[in-house]
């Protein structure tokens, strides 16, 4: 199989490519590519949302929330349509609203907001300490442009739940720019990669079933997309045909950067659509 992080250079512009929106006709355009199926990955709306509420930032802040709600399936190939607008700006936080369509439908509200750091106390609750470093593990691709080191859940306990029902390294190879609004775009877009995670019961079914509901984002501290992630997913609940789970992102010295959390419609999966994918 050829190297996942040979061609460093195409993977920076698929990345540049597939995150970033233009301005046309006084608007906001995002292209879609069409390697997703015939809808879109969740978090491609996201980080498109997330590129076209940095286009009015004020300067010097940058993203540290975002509360998304997922309102229709996106078609892949088919372009996006982003509308910001400003709801507040501070002194210390801006909020944006973002409303995306396609064809003229809502498929995506959110909201966010920026703000600059200060110096305060430093405290968190630890983890990934006692998982293995990506180079101590496989590297394969991901989806366009990533590349990740798959850990896999942590062991079931006793009664059956796991600390972790999904662990994995990512990146983006190759150097991006240094633009903190960039990073935070794909980092939004890795966010809602999250596999099998919700659904701890069918961990090696399909993600077939898995409908995301709304999804938030907090940044904590700044965060680069082409350094080595740790994502780690936690299932808190199922019930009610719906699943909710969280999930840290760490840097390679384990320091927390993001978190996220989600809600997720779970349709029922037969036997039959339970094998390994």
């Amino acid at each position: 199989m050829a190297d996942p992080v040979a061609d460093a250079e195409a993977a920076v512009q698929d990345a540049l490519r597939f995150v970033t929106v233009r301005s046309e006709d006084g608007g906001l355009i995002g292209d879609t590519p069409t390697w997703f199926g015939e809808h879109l990955f969740g978090g491609f709306l996201i980080g498109q949302a997330v590129h076209a509420a940095t286009r009015t930032a004020p300067e010097d802040r940058r993203i540290h929330s975002l509360h998304a709600y997922f309102l229709r399936a996106a078609r892949a190939g088919k372009p996006l349509s982003f509308e910001v607008t400003t709801l507040r700006d501070g002194r210390t936080f801006a909020t944006r609203r973002v409303e995306a369509t396609q064809d003229g439908t809502p498929v995506l509200a959110m909201m966010c907001s920026f703000t600059a750091d200060t110096d305060g106390d430093e405290y968190e609750l630890r983890s990934g300490q006692d998982v293995p470093g990506p180079d101590e593990l496989t590297v394969s691709a991901g989806p366009t442009p990533w590349v990740k080191a798959t850990i896999g859940p942590s062991p079931p306990e006793s009664d059956g739940t796991r600390s972790s029902t999904h662990r994995m390294w990512f990146r983006v190879p190759g150097e991006l720019p240094d633009d903190p609004h960039l990073h935070a775009a794909l980092i939004a877009f890795a966010t809602d990669w999250t596999g099998t995670g919700g659904r701890p019961l069918q961990l090696d079914g399909k993600v077939e079933g898995i409908v995301s509901l709304d999804h938030t984002v907090w940044f904590h501290r700044p965060v680069r997309a082409d350094e080595w992630l740790l994502y780690d997913v936690h299932s808190l609940v199922n019930a009610g045909g719906r699943g909710v789970l969280r999930g840290t992102m760490h840097r390679a010295d384990r320091s927390l950067v993001v978190s996220v959390a989600q809600e997720t419609r779970l349709r029922p999966q037969s036997s039959s659509s339970s094998s390994s994918s």
